[in-house]
């Protein structure tokens, strides 16, 4: 872990720990919301990216465009908060360094969150920006899929109802520290916890999400779900949090339904640190790796297909 990620982690522990350290009974929604919302700054200038609010049916939406975007492809990006928290702010400037990095404008949606709208609305809104890609006029091949966190959860699951429902997939998708078991049932191995996201946070965002009639349903946790037939898939997750174990479990289930599914483990990374990657070496680096695979299979659209055999180190 460089120093930057260091002074950051113990940044983000001390803005969290009032919800990280809180028993069932004292969390609250508010708590939550404001400690999450706080802990991000962004400046669109620094980044050199143009933003374009618009309105996409209810929802809230925007374009972020960099300054050198290749015409005719288009990424789809899922933002973190675990179901509750969460805006178009918050992953703006991971969204904008991974915008620069593929060159590709990126569409993200303020989808919504619980406890107001519960499982599947979030499902339901991602399907929705996916099918209105499709109506805009890109094909799927020129569409790549990236989610983070609770956002990964919906890109697969947006996946699923997608191919479900005999829609074209898109070429790629990637994942940033997935969070694709709401049940929770397979604790971390070494009992992992990066002081940022803990298990008690986690179970008080599902009971708010999703009924327990739902919570194993494979939209609201994809690790149980059927996986064939899905695009290639990359994963990034850091070494220290909590999804850590889930999100290898994601990959061998792909993997095991005939699918392609990478990986990464980032060495000391905490939960969100792709967020801060203007300050961050690592998550600017994890961005980057991201950005590489998705232009390789982006490649595709131009009859050039990607080499199977490339693997992906561990960081």
């Amino acid at each position: 872990m460089t120093d930057d990620a260091h002074i950051i982690e113990e940044r983000l522990h001390n803005k969290l720990q009032c919800v990280y350290n809180s028993t069932p009974e004292i969390l609250s929604l508010e708590s939550c919301r404001t400690a999450f919302e706080e802990t991000i700054p962004f400046d669109s200038r620094k980044y050199q990216v143009t933003v374009e609010p618009f309105q996409l049916g209810t929802l809230a939406a925007e374009w972020i465009i960099p300054a050198d975007a290749i015409a005719g492809r288009v990424l789809l990006y899922f933002h973190s908060g675990i179901y509750i928290n969460g805006s178009l702010e918050t992953d703006r400037t991971a969204i904008s360094m991974l915008a620069n990095a593929c060159r590709t404008k990126v569409l993200q949606i303020a989808y919504r969150l619980a406890p107001e709208c519960m499982f599947p609305a979030p499902v339901e809104d991602g399907l929705t920006a996916y099918t209105w890609l499709l109506q805009q006029g890109y094909t799927a091949e020129q569409i790549a899929l990236v989610g983070a966190a609770a956002g990964g959860g919906i890109l697969l699951a947006t996946l699923l109802r997608a191919r479900d429902q005999g829609l074209p997939l898109p070429v790629v998708a990637a994942c940033i520290s997935p969070w694709v078991d709401l049940t929770l049932a397979n604790p971390p191995s070494q009992g992992r916890s990066d002081g940022i996201l803990s298990r008690v946070l986690l179970e008080y965002a599902a009971k708010l999400y999703a009924h327990p009639a739902d919570v194993a349903t494979p939209l609201a946790s994809p690790l149980y779900a059927d996986l064939h037939g899905l695009p290639p898939i990359f994963v990034v997750v850091g070494e220290h949090e909590f999804l850590l174990d889930d999100a290898f479990r994601l990959r061998d289930r792909i993997r095991a339904a005939g699918g392609r599914a990478q990986c990464v483990p980032w060495g000391n990374m905490f939960h969100g640190w792709t967020a801060f990657a203007d300050m961050v070496p690592e998550g600017r680096l994890a961005l980057e790796q991201i950005a590489a695979y998705v232009e390789k299979y982006f490649a595709l659209v131009a009859g050039t297909w990607p080499d199977e055999t490339e693997t992906y180190r561990r960081v």
